[in-house]
């Protein structure tokens, strides 16, 4: 009765517990199974694409419920007030669950599964928007701008799935997705990592400049709006292939101000800061893809397993302790993670390129699920349990 209490009490009373833990949980399940999926271990659902299944959960199941759970949490420090909280964040959790069974072959449970996906996104739009664009909150509107083409990017996709619009759309909709991700961790970062820096480097100067965040906004947009068009003016490529040079120079500024290798101490800083120079290596990478000099798959998963995966397992690991009154220090255990998250990413990228897909596939994902389930077990009592000082 009392462990019942305490569930109820404590997981609900904060996003990032039931997201982060939903997120670590769901890092595990999907990768495990495709792994299965791939060494034929297990059949993949006929009625989408095998790396649209794949990419559709790793970015509308993991990441999205990262997103959340760190948007909901640093939405209620930025308002002062309350956004979500037990049967309403019990709520879009469900949802966000209920939106991982789109897979059964069952038309009735497939399509109120996606029904579901696509209202998770719905209900935190309600929630987060009427908070971000009041009046003080000029600086966090963009935020609901990100959410918002996120979740329609989402709807599209969806709709390419189930063949309402072409379904040659998906694949292209869920990429599109992927770079509304790296708006996110582009905004964050921006304001986490210098504040973070300062705080945990003696000695350091971090700088932000206004002018240069601005660059930084307004640019990712204008990536992701030219790589919306491409799939129907596939002759813009080369353009688009410079213009990503371009922006990865301006992140590669930024990123510098920001002094990343003061970290290299500091595991917890250091693996977001080095999530972060993944980003930038990756839109290099794809922006030669575009000019036809990098294969385009080794590209993306530089920019999530590389940048969106070692950029949320460092949010997990750090907002978790932070918000439940904890040492923000990383345990031996979890910067051991941070290392095998890292090793994921380099062999999922460098194995395929020199003939070793099969084996690559296998090891990155077994030290993929190797990392969070070490998230899991350092932090499962941590998300589950009460903050270890008097605030809730």
């Amino acid at each position: 009765m009392n462990l019942s209490l305490n569930f109820r009490t404590h997981l609900w009373t904060n996003a990032f517990r039931p997201f982060f833990l939903g997120a670590s949980l769901h890092a595990v399940g999907s990768i495990l199974i495709w792994i299965l999926i791939l060494f034929s271990f297990v059949k993949p659902p006929s009625f989408i694409g095998l790396v649209s299944f794949h990419s559709y959960e790793m970015v509308f199941g993991f990441a999205r419920a990262a997103i959340l759970g760190f948007l909901f949490t640093a939405a209620q420090n930025w308002t002062k007030s309350v956004l979500i909280r037990e049967r309403s964040l019990l709520l879009l959790f469900f949802l966000w669950v209920l939106g991982r069974f789109y897979w059964i072959e069952v038309p009735l449970i497939s399509y109120f599964s996606f029904l579901s996906d696509f209202f998770c996104d719905l209900m935190a739009l309600y929630l987060l928007a009427p908070k971000l664009i009041q009046k003080g909150q000029e600086h966090n509107r963009v935020i609901v701008v990100c959410y918002t083409l996120f979740g329609l990017a989402h709807g599209i996709t969806i709709l390419s799935i189930l063949e309402v619009i072409p379904s040659a759309l998906t694949l292209h909709w869920i990429h599109i997705s992927i770079f509304s991700v790296l708006i996110f961790i582009i905004l964050i970062a921006g304001r986490i990592l210098p504040f973070f820096t300062s705080v945990a480097v003696a000695g350091s100067n971090p700088r932000r400049i206004q002018k240069i965040e601005t660059w930084s906004h307004y640019g990712s947009f204008l990536f992701v709006g030219i790589e919306s068009l491409l799939f129907w003016f596939p002759t813009f490529r080369t353009g688009a292939g410079l213009f990503a040079f371009t922006f990865a120079a301006l992140q590669i500024y930024r990123w510098h101000l920001w002094e990343p290798w003061k970290s290299h101490k500091t595991p917890i800083l250091r693996i977001l800061h080095l999530s972060y120079f993944w980003l930038i290596l990756g839109i290099v990478f794809y922006g030669f893809s575009h000019l036809g000099l990098f294969p385009v798959s080794a590209a993306f998963h530089i920019l999530t397993v590389g940048a969106i995966g070692g950029f949320i397992y460092g949010m997990i690991t750090r907002v978790s302790l932070g918000h439940t009154g904890r040492q923000i220090v990383a345990s031996k255990t979890i910067s051991f993670g941070y290392w095998m998250i890292i090793l994921s990413f380099v062999v999922r990228v460098l194995f395929p390129i020199f003939g070793f897909a099969a084996i690559g596939y296998g090891i990155s994902g077994i030290l993929w699920i190797l990392s969070f389930a070490l998230v899991i077990f350092e932090y499962w009592n941590i998300l589950l349990g009460p903050r270890i000082d008097s605030q809730r």
